[in-house]
């Protein structure tokens, strides 16, 4: 094996695995700055519609086979199995091969009906041969990432967590490279149409896939670990049957919430648009709105996912543990301690983000009507889905993926259902519409939350009171934060200009408040209550050394 590879530890594997989904989230973020800056408001459209399209595809390509592979692979290993072990990544690999080549062909054949299907009847703003341009480039990157994806899962099976998440990285580093500098020399060098530029931004995700995928192999060189010879021979591979059951077994639950997201997401799009096409929106308004909401707004709310991605990464093998040897009181400790980091700290970041919606917006996307209150009301969707992202994992954990499915479909069928009636209704009472369908969302969200907890309650009879607890030791921290920042507000009235002066006016807002509020939370004890005075004291042990 090669020298240069080692496997990790848990602890180590998680950390690196947080730390990688933390940068690719913060790369993911601030890369949109210059992009939207470039491909603007109509780019930006074309953008959103044709990556929602290529992410559904992509998960009915991989969704869930990556994790199976991994759990099959680590199972074979520990059996000293390694011929099933490369037979197992051979049969999900053709079956892979197989998925992503459907899924480009109907891509490549349809791509023209998905650009009329986003934009019906609308003449004004993009028009479909747009859209469907943009969909034939991005479903090349189809012929790619699946490949790459069934690698991580591999490696990861082998317990080579850093080598998986560092190729992580390296994907979004490439892809950002070749977007910004794609979009630069078509749109600004070359004066080529925005159109134009969309496509090659598209590329960058099958070019960064590519960059990982070869990273992947030159590391991983000599992974095969083989038995001794005398038992290689010996040894009967498993059978081809019996493999894609294990697979379909593991990854069912994955595949159908995966998907089953990515559909919401398009539906949810689609109904934005239709309502406020037929509310008489203008068709670029429309348009605009439709694609902030989808894609834009969203990439800032990854400042706060990531928590709740590293959450979910370091909680559900320790759920998983609790479940084995039947410590239902440790699962419980676990979910609430998750369920506080998130009220600790993603409700503090959340409130700040909205007060300051505008010229966070502003500095990301400039200047716009409707694009600082999207945000801001998306932040609510955003902090109530860290917390059904965490429950969603750690229900899984404990052997409760059919619920999370069944749960899952409930709140996209509440929240797709609310979208149009919600539209209508925020205008018929004078509240901007296209804030119904985020209305719509959080409703979806909550009601997906309350049943999952309902149902943990209901089998394992957790108690959340802990997690209350912590909110209300909350409350006066988050008033007093609040109050501050609207006081910097009046005393330091934010720039109405867009530069490097707004960023640092907005990073001392920030620091103010987070310093005002840890120390009241921590004198409250909802710090205590979440971290535990033994970490607190060992951190603050560190800095006093230091």
């Amino acid at each position: 094996m090669s020298r240069k590879m080692r496997k990790n530890s848990f602890v180590e594997g998680t950390l690196v695995a947080y730390v990688s989904i933390v940068i690719t989230k913060l790369l993911g973020a601030l890369y949109s700055i210059p992009l939207y800056n470039i491909i603007g408001e109509q780019g930006g459209v074309i953008y959103s519609c044709a990556y929602n399209i290529y992410a559904l595809f992509l998960d009915v390509s991989t969704a869930g086979i990556p994790i199976a592979v991994s759990i099959i692979v680590s199972e074979y290993n520990a059996l000293e199995q390694y011929k099933s072990k490369e037979k197992a990544y051979s049969v999900a690999l053709r079956a892979v091969l197989i998925l992503s080549l459907t899924s480009f062909a109907l891509l490549q054949l349809f791509a023209w009906p998905i650009g009329r299907f986003f934009l019906d009847d609308m003449d004004k703003g993009v028009k479909p041969e747009a859209i469907a341009a943009a969909v034939r480039v991005v479903s090349f990157c189809l012929l790619v990432a699946p490949l790459l994806s069934i690698k991580r899962g591999y490696l990861q099976g082998h317990k080579f967590i850093a080598i998986s998440s560092t190729s992580q990285v390296i994907e979004q580093i490439v892809r950002i490279a070749v977007v910004l500098t794609g979009v630069y020399v078509t749109i600004v060098l070359m004066r080529m149409s925005d159109t134009v530029g969309v496509c090659v931004a598209l590329s960058g995700a099958a070019i960064g896939a590519l960059a990982a995928l070869i990273y992947l192999q030159v590391k991983s060189r000599g992974v095969r670990e083989t038995a001794d010879p005398a038992l290689a021979k010996e040894e009967r591979p498993a059978e081809t049957s019996e493999i894609l059951r294990k697979v379909l077994s593991y990854c069912t639950t994955i595949v159908i919430m995966s998907v089953s997201l990515s559909i919401y997401s398009l539906v949810d799009m689609k109904m934005l648009l239709t309502g406020l096409h037929h509310l008489r929106f203008p068709d670029r308004d429309t348009q605009v709105i439709a694609s902030v909401a989808s894609t834009w707004a969203p990439k800032i709310g990854m400042i706060i996912t990531a928590l709740a991605m590293g959450l979910v990464n370091s909680i559900a093998p320790h759920m998983a543990e609790s479940r084995t040897v039947g410590d239902h009181g440790g699962i419980n400790f676990k979910l609430n301690q998750a369920l506080g980091i998130i009220v600790l700290f993603a409700v503090p970041m959340g409130i700040g983000m909205m007060l300051f919606a505008e010229p966070i917006y502003r500095v990301f996307y400039g200047t716009s009507a409707y694009g600082y209150q999207i945000l801001r009301a998306y932040l609510v969707v955003t902090i109530i889905g860290g917390m059904v992202t965490v429950t969603n994992m750690s229900m899984q954990s404990i052997g409760r993926g059919r619920t999370v499915c069944i749960v899952t479909v409930i709140g996209i069928v509440v929240n797709a259902s609310l979208d149009l009636p919600m539209i209508y209704l925020f205008a018929r009472i004078g509240i901007p519409p296209f804030l119904g369908a985020i209305a719509a969302s959080v409703i979806g969200q909550i009601t997906a939350l309350t049943l999952l907890l309902g149902s943990l309650k209901r089998v394992y009879y957790f108690k959340y009171f802990p997690v209350l607890k912590v909110f209300l030791k909350e409350l006066p921290a988050l008033a007093v934060m609040a109050a501050v920042e609207l006081a910097l507000i009046r005393l330091w009235p934010v720039t109405p200009t867009r530069g490097l002066f707004l960023v640092l006016q907005l990073g001392i807002f920030a620091l103010c408040g987070a310093a005002v509020y840890f120390v009241i939370a921590y004198l409250t004890g909802a710090v205590n209550d979440v971290i535990g005075r033994e970490s607190i004291a060992r951190v603050l042990g560190k800095i006093k050394r230091s």
